[in-house]
C-alpha cells in the first residue's frame, strides 16, 4: 500500500510539475504581452498628443494669418476711404467757394 501510494504520488508529481512550469511560463508570457500592450498604448497616446499639439499650432498660425489679413484689408479700406473722403471734402469746399463767389457777385450789383 505504501508503494502504490508512493508511486501514485510520484506519478501525480510527474504530471503536475510540468503543468505548473508551463502555467508559470504562460503567466510570464501574459505579463510580457501586457507590458507590450501598455507600451504600445503609451506610444499611441504620445503620437496623438503630438498630433493635437501640431493641430493647435496650425490653428494658431491660421488665426494669426487671418487676423493680419483682416488688419491689412481694414487698413486698405480706411486708406481708400480717407482718400475718397478728402476728395469729397475738397469738392464740397470748391462748390461752397463757387456759391459764395456767385452770391457776392449777385449781391454786389444790388447794393
Amino acid at each position: 500500500m505504501k508503494k502504490s501510494m508512493f508511486l501514485s504520488l510520484a506519478l501525480v508529481a510527474l504530471l503536475l510539475v510540468p503543468s505548473v512550469g508551463f502555467a508559470g511560463q504562460f503567466d510570464r508570457f501574459d505579463r510580457s504581452e501586457h507590458l507590450r500592450e501598455r507600451a504600445e498604448l503609451r506610444r499611441e497616446m504620445r503620437a496623438q498628443a503630438r498630433e493635437r499639439i501640431r493641430d493647435r499650432r496650425e490653428i494658431a498660425r491660421e488665426r494669426v494669418r487671418v487676423r493680419n489679413e483682416f488688419r491689412w484689408h481694414a487698413h486698405q479700406f480706411t486708406y481708400r476711404f480717407r482718400d475718397h473722403r478728402h476728395d469729397v471734402r475738397d469738392a464740397i469746399r470748391g462748390a461752397m467757394r463757387d456759391m459764395r463767389q456767385s452770391l457776392r457777385d449777385a449781391f454786389r450789383d444790388r447794393w
